[in-house]
């Protein structure tokens, strides 16, 4: 007797191959190498799914991607012609991927500026205007007992939200303007000051943008005297960079 398996297409099949087109799978899988006992899709195949699941799903939890992955398998299957084992998308299995792709702080530079310029490539972005901004979030986390180490990233700081009893975090994003892409995303510890953020930021932008003459934007803290000087010393000494 046939089985008959009903599935929802829902839009997966559009964002499916929009994460493909940017190049995530390859990008991924030419910094990160699985070790010799990972098994099954590799780190840059299964990062693509995961943010599908969070698309899809407006949700990041990773108790609820086996199911989710398992109810839709047949679609993603049919859309990326890779071969999904049911035991895929465990979350233990999401959570070694999440570990190894976010042990590094170095290569996860070279993951955004590496998507960020195949973004620039493949659409002809303009690239004469970039913003960059932080924000900090306040969350209900134990408080360190006295004598233990603080959180690496949980700290107290100065409050935009005027709750300063709550540990915070700090996250800096840059994009391009108008269209909004991403160029950049820092998840920064809660108690650093916004001032010395700027300039390492027009750094890494510029680097992606593979220009330093592009115009800069950002709140009015970034008007500090050492901020100013080092992006016009950078200008002035700018090396050429490669066309993309």
């Amino acid at each position: 007797m046939s089985i008959i398996r009903i599935e929802r297409v829902d839009e997966l099949p559009l964002i499916l191959s929009w994460l493909l087109k940017m190049g995530i799978v390859e990008i991924i899988d030419g910094i990160w190498q699985p070790h010799g006992q990972w098994k099954g899709l590799s780190y840059g195949q299964l990062a693509l799914l995961f943010v599908t699941y969070i698309i899809h799903q407006r949700s990041h939890r990773l108790m609820k991607m086996e199911g989710w992955l398992n109810d839709h398998r047949t679609v993603i299957e049919q859309v990326t012609g890779w071969s999904i084992r049911p035991k895929e998308a465990t979350d233990d299995h999401i959570g070694l991927l999440l570990d190894e792709v976010g042990s590094s702080e170095e290569k996860g530079v070279i993951l955004q500026q590496e998507l960020g310029e195949y973004l620039i490539r493949a659409y002809e972005l303009p690239t004469e205007v970039a913003r960059y901004d932080t924000t900090s979030f306040s969350v209900h986390h134990a408080v360190p007992e006295p004598g233990e180490a603080p959180r690496e990233l949980l700290r107290f700081g100065h409050s935009k939200g005027n709750q300063p009893s709550l540990l915070q975090f700090k996250q800096g994003l840059g994009t391009l303007d108008p269209a909004g892409v991403p160029l950049l995303s820092q998840t920064l510890s809660g108690e650093v000051a916004d001032d010395r953020l700027y300039f390492p930021a027009w750094q890494q932008m510029s680097v992606t943008l593979k220009r330093t003459d592009f115009l800069f934007i950002a709140d009015c803290k970034a008007s500090a005297l050492e901020t100013r000087a080092g992006i016009a010393a950078a200008e002035r000494d700018a090396i050429s960079f490669p066309c993309p």
